[in-house]
């Protein structure tokens, strides 16, 4: 049997998957467990794999092995189309962690808007006491 080329390989490859979509959203109503949920009973595994590769330089190569071109490249033909649609896909998720910062970020205006702001200290401890606020959020 002839060996395939990376070119014929791709573009089988991208062809079968495309067909599979059915079957893939079939699947996904078969699993039965998040996969965030198996993924984080296993933080243990994942540490310990994402210490062996920055270690052993895997992690280094990988995430430097891309060319700023290249970056810039992917970003602008495939990355680009994609942000409509997870904007708005995401649009109940950013709601909801918009109402639990902007109570947040208010609170932190509240606390240094009676501050003193005579002195460039005066202004350089309103700053870190809201960025101290501010370090305290935490999502829930």
């Amino acid at each position: 049997m002839p060996k395939l080329t990376p070119e014929q390989f791709q573009e089988k490859h991208a062809r079968r998957l495309k067909a599979s979509l059915s079957d893939i959203a079939a699947g996904v109503d078969r699993v039965t467990v998040a996969p965030g949920k198996k993924a984080a009973a296993k933080v243990d595994k994942m540490r310990s794999r994402l210490i062996a590769s920055i270690d052993d330089g895997t992690w280094a190569a990988r995430v430097g092995g891309v060319s700023l071109e290249d970056w810039k490249s992917k970003m602008k033909d495939k990355g680009l189309g994609r942000i409509s649609a997870g904007i708005d896909g995401a649009k109940d998720k950013t709601i909801a962690f918009a109402g639990q910062l902007l109570p947040h970020i208010e609170k932190g205006q509240v606390k240094v808007e009676g501050m003193a702001d005579l002195t460039l200290e005066d202004s350089i401890n309103k700053m870190t006491t809201f960025v101290r606020h501010m370090a305290e959020f935490k999502k829930k």
